[in-house]
């Protein structure tokens, strides 16, 4: 499993949805809904790598992914860079399911004042919660649930004040400052909403003291978003691994 940060380790072994040791490694079972189990992270030896395999089967998966899970994560997938873990990935059968980056970037971003994004209110968490699990997922509302617990919680509203998009920070290694998620509705985008959300969250974070942040998970089309109005330091180039239950 390598060393991992005490900070890191204790987040992910604390509720809700800890991640499980297994040996040396960090597993999750699928989200609800789901057939994808998680390898969070394991040593790159076969015995380790098929022990994590079987556990995923017990749990009634019927894929196991290397990275992840959302929401609850140490790394989110295997650096392009790392040829020994992903070779010894692809021998257990392990293959390319896609590619995105994680991006390193400044933080010292002027927010940009929009009055329909809004820090979440205490009174308005749980509805925002609801809207991102209808609209993006289990993972996106996981994730921003823990945001709420940090105040890291943003969202936005239309004309009627119905939500359309939302927004946080440290719903994920809240110590180390990483963003996200981030996602409007398809009706309200165009309008500058995603970057008015974004440089909010963004603005938050320097606030508390993070000159930098990390940002997961983006698709290499999305990356010019961000370029836009942060400054970008450093891009990782990570890939997705699936290994399907025969």
């Amino acid at each position: 499993m390598g060393v991992i940060d005490p900070a890191a380790l204790a987040e992910k072994l604390r509720p809700p949805r800890p991640l499980q040791r297994l040996g040396d490694a960090l597993v999750a079972p699928p989200l609800p809904g789901s057939t994808t189990a998680w390898i969070a992270a394991c040593p790159i030896d076969a015995r380790s790598i098929e022990a994590c395999v079987a556990w995923a089967w017990s749990t009634g998966a019927s894929r196991v992914a290397y990275g992840g899970p959302p929401g609850n994560y140490l790394v989110s997938g295997c650096d392009v860079d790392d040829l020994e873990r992903l070779d010894a990935l692809a021998r257990a059968g392990f293959v390319e399911h896609g590619r995105h980056v994680d991006l390193e970037v400044r933080t010292d971003v002027a927010s940009v004042v929009n009055s329909r994004v809004l820090r979440t209110p205490a009174s308005s968490v749980d509805a925002v919660i609801a809207f991102t699990r209808a609209q993006f997922g289990e993972g996106w509302a996981f994730e921003a649930d823990r945001a709420a617990s940090h105040g890291g919680l943003f969202h936005a509203v239309d004309g009627d004040g119905r939500i359309v998009g939302v927004a946080a920070h440290s719903g994920n290694l809240a110590h180390r400052g990483t963003f996200g998620p981030v996602g409007v509705v398809d009706a309200a985008r165009g309008g500058g909403l995603g970057r008015a959300l974004s440089s909010c969250v963004f603005a938050d974070l320097h606030a508390r003291g993070f000159a930098t942040a990390t940002v997961p998970w983006v698709e290499e089309a999305t990356v010019p978003f961000y370029a836009s109005f942060v400054r970008v330091l450093q891009r990782t180039e990570r890939i997705s691994l699936r290994r399907s239950r025969q």
